[in-house]
């Protein structure tokens, strides 16, 4: 029976699909974290550079 539960966890340790899997997840998060810091920035750039757009009509 023991050997059965140890032969089971190394073949579970050698498993690295679910490693690929949290390794997306975080790198997901990155991307996404990044993108919320910056885009308060970005929109107040954007609205600035379309309000003197529209206002000298070109």
């Amino acid at each position: 029976m023991t050997d059965a539960f140890y032969k089971f966890f190394a073949r579970l340790a050698a498993d690295d699909r679910g490693l690929t899997a949290v390794e997306y997840a975080v790198l997901g998060a990155i991307v996404v974290a990044a993108i919320v810091a910056v885009g308060t920035q970005f929109q107040t750039g954007l609205g600035t550079a379309f309000g003197k757009l529209f206002t000298k009509g070109v």
